[in-house]
């Protein structure tokens, strides 16, 4: 069992000070988290040692009691605070009560750095619980994907999660307020640290676009004002890869200039390969994943969707240039708008991504009538 004496034995926290709940230090650490909110009761949970700047208290040293009251009753490992840019002291109420309570409160280094402690000691837990076994039934952090990938897919399947699974991979740019929580019988996993990490099982047939509206109904509170990237569905043993795409469609939101929102890897991907100058075959091939829905459609209804939104791209969005152009009624171009936007999210990124895709479908496809 990996305690919080053992953490602090660790060579990243030489020079810290035990200033309080010195009784405590036998608690049981299977997870690290970074408080940085005011209120951590939605994400308190048994066995995690938190870390604080103390940036969410700082007009009001004393609300740290309330955060170690909070801890301690949600049975949490620990706390430990970086003095120095946010507070320069901790209250003394506040080691009266962790003494109280036998709670650790730790005085941090100040030269600690969190990207050093999220992995130091996310591998130390994986260590020690590998060589428990009687941890053999306990799920591994979604974190741990990037030091032991074998490790976290061996977890997961112990919790009955098959390798050729379909899933949706989630991943946060920054922590929401609240957990996450999916009805039944949708089955999920999720992991918190200084962000979220999510696995969601695929309903059959179901689409990106039905996937975020499901989570839009069922998690309003984390993902207001957040930034999500999404990549799948794709098989759980392709987890590493998955959760890799989701943080690169949160980059390409950024890059695109959004500050908040949805941004699923699969309808962007072809931004990413056009980065990494990919050949025009992969182009071709991503192009077509974008657009999926419109082809898949085309293909199901012999109907013209692509080529619909691609003149009315090039008519600027107007429906009578864009009617004239196919030889359609003005009505008929509508309802066929009407019909790629409910298919595809250009309310989410603009026009960007699908004027890229439709130009490399078109390359390959050649130019073709406008009927």
């Amino acid at each position: 069992m990996f305690t919080v004496a053992d953490m602090l034995e660790l060579p990243v926290f030489a020079g810290h000070e035990i200033a309080a709940g010195k009784k405590g230090t036998g608690n049981r650490v299977r997870f690290i988290d970074f408080i940085e909110i005011p209120d951590p009761s939605g994400w308190c949970r048994p066995d995690t040692f938190s870390f604080t700047t103390g940036y969410a208290f700082r007009n009001n040293p004393e609300q740290i009691c309330r955060i170690i009251r909070v801890l301690s009753a949600g049975r949490a490992a620990g706390l430990g605070v970086k003095l120095g840019r946010f507070i320069s002291a901790i209250p003394s109420q506040a080691f009266s009560l962790a003494d109280e309570l036998d709670f650790p409160l730790v005085i941090l280094p100040k030269g600690l750095a969190y990207a050093v402690v999220s992995r130091t000691v996310m591998r130390e837990i994986f260590r020690s619980e590998r060589s428990c076994r009687d941890d053999a039934g306990e799920l591994l952090s979604l974190f741990q994907l990037e030091q032991d990938p074998v490790g976290l897919l061996e977890s997961l399947k112990r919790q009955g999660w098959e390798s050729s699974r379909s899933v949706w991979s989630l991943q946060w740019e920054n922590l929401p307020p609240q957990r996450p929580a999916l009805p039944p019988p949708r089955a999920f996993q999720y992991s918190a640290n200084s962000s979220l990490r999510m696995l969601v099982a695929q309903l059959p047939g179901e689409r990106a676009d039905h996937f975020v509206e499901f989570l839009k109904c069922c998690l309003p509170q984390q993902m207001e004002r957040q930034s999500l990237g999404i990549s799948g569905p794709a098989p759980l043993k392709n987890i590493v890869q998955s959760f890799a795409e989701a943080r690169v469609a949160l980059q390409l939101g950024a890059q695109l200039g959004f500050d908040e929102g949805v941004f699923v890897y699969s309808e962007l991907e072809l931004l990413d390969l056009l980065k990494k100058n990919r050949p025009p075959a992969e182009l071709q091939e991503a192009a077509a994943r974008c657009l999926r829905p419109l082809l898949d459609e085309d293909a199901k209804k012999h109907s013209s969707l692509a080529q619909t939104l691609r003149v009315w791209f090039a008519c600027d969005g107007s429906s009578e240039k864009a009617a004239q152009r196919l030889h359609i009624h003005r009505n008929t171009l509508l309802y066929r708008h009407k019909r790629i936007m409910e298919l595809l999210p250009l309310n989410r990124y603009g026009s960007t991504p699908f004027r890229l895709a439709l130009f490399f479908l078109y390359a390959k496809n050649g130019a073709g009538g406008e009927s």
